[in-house]
């Protein structure tokens, strides 16, 4: 996808944070489905963004597959949200998260199952 040195104040428009704090390099990114947006307005990243999150990607995750740093997918994503192109989920809080022992206790009994 890149190509050449990255330049992140074209990309983004001399913008160097997100409009919205929501963003945490945890937070996942999914393309809304049949959302009215004019693409050929879009950047080319912005349109790569799009593809990749048709399935649930974390934005260090698009960051990576695109080679661009973290804060410039942050710019780069709010500007598909305030459009509805995109959903942006808020990462798993630690509490949430399944622990720890009951998935080695699955893992477990999955290997007794051979």
């Amino acid at each position: 996808m890149r190509r050449g040195p990255v330049r992140p104040y074209v990309i983004t428009g001399g913008r160097s944070r997100a409009g919205r704090n929501v963003l945490e390099f945890e937070s996942l990114v999914r393309t809304v489905p049949g959302a009215a947006v004019d693409r050929t307005a879009l950047n080319r990243e912005q349109q790569a963004i799009l593809g990749l999150c048709r399935e649930l990607l974390s934005i260090a995750e698009v960051a990576a597959h695109l080679g661009l740093p973290i804060s410039v997918l942050k710019v780069l994503v709010g500007d598909l949200l305030d459009l509805g192109a995109v959903q942006v989920l808020p990462p798993v809080r630690q509490a949430e998260q399944v622990p720890l022992a009951l998935l080695e206790e699955v893992l477990v009994g999955l290997r007794q199952l051979r």
